[in-house]
């Protein structure tokens, strides 16, 4: 392995001797890093990787040849065909580069497609934050799966998702899903109690404990969330999420009926903390549940073969949260307090929501003032 002197550009460069040319002519694979240990330890890698049995210089998979291995994984292990789906057009927006040799695609060319679609372009409309996130994480994913075989390192490390599209407002549940709630026992119940008439995050939910719930002076409070990938708790991301929260009586009047003996809130049947997968099951279980109570009045059985069609319109956790900030708003809370009990860093994200209500129920509002006049003359 031979070292190079710092490049004019800044970077650092190793190399690695592959033999001779048909010339005779000495053969080398250059590595480079923004630091020296970067660049070496690319170079230490390709190393490691041929010592593996992997030929990098005869791997020619294209970035579209990966994905296809990851939705033959994925189908394997019995993942929707939806889910199989959004893996396939999530490869499509690469446009170009899914065409192009896995192994010579940089972190440059994904942050250049990123920074692409997260803006105007070709008359098409930016992608949400969230989208982007999951095309960065999904190319992310069919690398990790392609190393030592195919590819000798994973380049979606270094990109970065950017802000993209604003996220549309997601519409608070109706007040009948709200009863759907209330009156339906199940798994899912203590979770969608929660979250509706607390407003805590999922996360925050997930880190939740008995100690952390003061039935008597009905308050909760808030200080840690838990990151579901790295499965661990963690520190809110600002001091904004560090707060005490006070729940209304229905949501006191609930958890004094629930506790049962497990330190967290809420919890997998087997007492453990909630996974991101137990989430998802739980939430498709509940989601099924409700549909056959009130899209079809239980007369119908939710596994039957090739699955119920969904005749309720179904709702997400992060809508209970939303939800719960509209209810303040009908309550008349004001817009400092709805703050602090959602944990928004700037009051502007609290106003969004109050101003988007604003504008929806004025209408409604001047009705009202309409029929008092009308009494007043």
């Amino acid at each position: 392995m031979a070292r190079n002197k710092k490049n004019a550009d800044g970077r650092y460069r190793y190399r690695v001797y592959l033999g001779k040319n048909e010339d005779g002519s000495k053969k080398f694979k250059s590595f480079y890093g923004s630091t020296e240990r970067e660049a070496k330890a690319a170079a230490a890698a390709y190393r490691t990787a041929i010592g593996q049995g992997l030929d990098p210089e005869q791997s020619k998979a294209t970035l579209g040849d990966l994905y296809a291995n990851l939705i033959a994984v994925k189908k394997a292990k019995g993942v929707s065909q939806k889910s199989l789906d959004r893996y396939e057009d999530q490869c499509n927006n690469w446009g170009e580069l899914k065409d192009n040799p896995a192994g010579e695609l940089k972190a440059a060319d994904f942050q250049r497609v990123l920074n692409t679609l997260a803006d105007w372009h070709d008359g098409k409309p930016p992608l949400s934050h969230y989208t982007l996130s999951n095309l960065r994480s999904s190319a992310k994913a069919v690398y990790d799966l392609a190393i030592p075989e195919v590819v000798l390192y994973n380049p979606l490390i270094k990109t970065t998702t950017p802000a993209g599209a604003p996220p549309e407002p997601r519409e608070p549940i109706s007040e009948e899903q709200q009863r759907w709630i209330r009156e339906t026992p199940h798994a899912a119940q203590r979770a969608a109690m929660l979250l509706l008439y607390s407003g805590l995050r999922r996360g925050e939910a997930t880190a939740l404990t008995w100690a952390d719930v003061d039935l008597k002076d009905a308050t909760i409070t808030v200080s840690k969330g838990y990151d579901f990938p790295d499965k661990k708790s963690k520190n809110p991301k600002t001091p904004a999420g560090v707060r005490v929260v006070s729940i209304p009586k229905i949501l006191v009047d609930y958890l004094k009926t629930q506790k049962d003996g497990c330190m967290y809130v809420l919890h997998s049947s087997k007492g453990e903390r909630m996974t991101e997968q137990g989430w998802k099951r739980m939430w498709e279980s509940y989601m099924r549940d409700l549909n056959v109570k009130y899209g079809y009045d239980g007369q119908q059985n939710k596994n039957r073969p090739g699955g119920l069609p969904m005749a309720i319109e179904t709702f997400t956790p992060h809508q209970l949260r939303h939800t719960f900030c509209t209810l303040m708003y009908f309550a008349g809370v004001d817009v400092l307090t709805a703050r602090d009990q959602m944990g928004h860093k700037d009051i502007s994200v609290t106003l969004g929501i109050y101003t988007a209500l604003d504008k929806k129920f004025k209408k409604k509002k001047i009705n009202r003032l309409d029929a008092y006049l009308k009494k007043a003359t």
